[in-house]
């Protein structure tokens, strides 16, 4: 998508249309003089509108006036350097830099995105930049998708960049010693292949020391069980979308249950499931991260 019309642009900036409109008339900031609600415009000047709103939101010295008559490419240069003294300053205030993530996301900008990314991951750590930015990120993505009409290759792309970052932590990552006798088993059931979560479960579990198998995604019933009849798991982390085949996830449980009725089987939709699991085997639900963060603080004191 390289056209964007002035819902887009509302969305995306969290600014009102007649306030993108007064910037442009006082300040020309686009290429056409006069726009109004039925303007469209190109990725240059979504990006320019964004850049410019998150600067003057991070900084009292920026004007909507100075940095009208930079260039994108300016812009984000200033970006850049001020994103790191806004995430020091603004605890828990974090939706600007989402929208910068959508904003070079919707403008297939890897290397700024993987630039921004970069920096919250350094300045915040890997577990609170994915609980305040990417997972609220991804939401976001997923509401703008529903309201309007976005093209599924950006949102797959933005997961693939998401992952090639995650990627990248879960081998240089530091583990813990690990002082527990638990064992946790990470998995994705058959067809389902969103690992973010996965990774950031992963992730998590081993920056606080605890031992654990990657198996990944769209696993069938037959690798998890080879897995489990040669590894003793005293946890099970799986994630599914809520549209997924319930019948099937409960067959996964059933094994699960059958091989380590002792485990603890945490199954993860970060969203309200649309049916229901009917199983006998028992497993916690977790629909928001942060939960399931303070399932795994409490295992952590055990």
């Amino acid at each position: 998508m390289y056209i964007y019309t002035m819902k887009h642009m509302t969305q995306f900036s969290g600014l009102s249309s007649q306030m993108i409109i007064l910037w442009n008339k006082k300040f020309k900031i686009f290429r056409e003089e006069k726009i109004d609600r039925e303007s469209v415009f190109n990725k240059f000047e979504l990006k320019k509108l964004i850049f410019t709103s998150f600067l003057i939101e991070s900084n009292t010295k920026f004007t909507v006036e100075k940095l009208a008559t930079k260039t994108p490419s300016e812009l984000q240069v200033l970006v850049e350097f001020e994103l790191h003294n806004y995430l020091k300053k603004n605890k828990k205030k974090y939706l600007p830099v989402i929208r910068l993530l959508t904003c070079v996301c919707f403008s297939y900008d890897e290397k700024s995105f993987d630039t921004i990314i970069s920096i919250c991951f350094k300045i915040m750590g890997i577990e609170d930049c994915c609980l305040e930015i990417v997972f609220p990120f991804i939401k976001e993505l997923s509401n703008i998708s529903k309201t309007y009409s976005v093209e599924d290759a950006v949102i797959s792309y933005t997961r693939n960049l998401l992952k090639n970052n995650l990627n990248y932590f879960m081998v240089t990552a530091r583990q813990n010693v690990n002082l527990s006798d638990r064992k946790w088993l990470y998995f994705l059931p058959k067809n389902e292949d969103d690992e973010i979560e996965l990774f950031f479960a992963y992730l998590h579990l081993k920056i606080n020391g605890e031992d654990g198998i990657l198996l990944g995604e769209d696993q069938p019933l037959s690798s998890v069980e080879q897995c489990m009849q040669s590894v003793k798991f005293t946890h099970i982390f799986t994630y599914v979308e809520d549209n997924y085949d319930m019948n099937m996830l409960a067959e996964y449980l059933e094994l699960i249950k059958k091989l380590a009725p002792e485990a603890t089987i945490f199954v993860a939709t970060y969203s309200d499931m649309r049916k229901k699991i009917t199983t006998d085997a028992p497993f916690i639900n977790v629909n928001d991260p942060r939960l399931f963060k303070k399932y795994l603080d409490k295992i952590k004191e055990l």
